[in-house]
C-alpha cells in the first residue's frame, strides 16, 4: 500500500508503528485508520500518537467494524476462530476513547461499520 500511495498517487509515504509515530509533534493534519484499528496491539497509545502528530484543528477519522452488530458478531468471531487477537470496540466505546486522547469526537455514522471523527481543539 505504501507502495502504491508512492507510484501512482505521488504521496509521500512512511512505515511505522502506530504507537511510535516517525512524526514530528503538530506535523500533519489528519490521521485515518480504515479498517484496522481492532488489530492494533496497543490502541490507546495509537489512538495517544495521533493526538501527539495531528495540528490543532486537525482530524482524526477512523473506520471500524461494530462488534455488536449482527454482521460484527460473525466478524469477531471469524477473526477469532481464524487465530486473530482482533479487538473490536463498540461506536460509543471508541469514541470516548477518542475524546479521552484529546479530541472532540463524534459517531457520524452507523452499521455493520461505523465511523467515528474527532478533531483536535487548538
Amino acid at each position: 500500500m505504501l507502495a502504491r500511495a508512492r507510484e501512482r498517487r505521488g504521496l509521500a509515504a512512511v512505515a511505522g508503528d502506530a504507537g511510535r509515530l516517525p512524526v514530528r509533534d503538530g506535523a500533519v493534519d489528519a490521521v485515518t485508520i480504515v479498517d484496522a484499528f481492532h488489530h492494533l496491539p496497543d490502541p490507546d497509545a495509537a489512538l495517544a500518537e495521533a493526538a501527539r502528530v495531528i495540528a490543532p484543528g486537525g482530524a482524526l477519522v477512523i473506520r471500524e467494524f461494530d462488534p455488536d452488530h449482527p454482521l460484527g458478531r460473525l466478524l469477531v468471531a471469524g477473526e477469532h476462530v481464524i487465530g486473530m487477537a482482533s479487538r473490536f470496540r463498540p461506536p460509543d466505546d471508541l469514541a470516548a476513547a477518542v475524546e479521552d486522547a484529546g479530541f472532540e469526537a463524534a459517531v457520524v455514522d452507523r452499521g455493520f461499520e461505523y465511523t467515528i471523527a474527532g478533531v483536535k481543539p487548538p
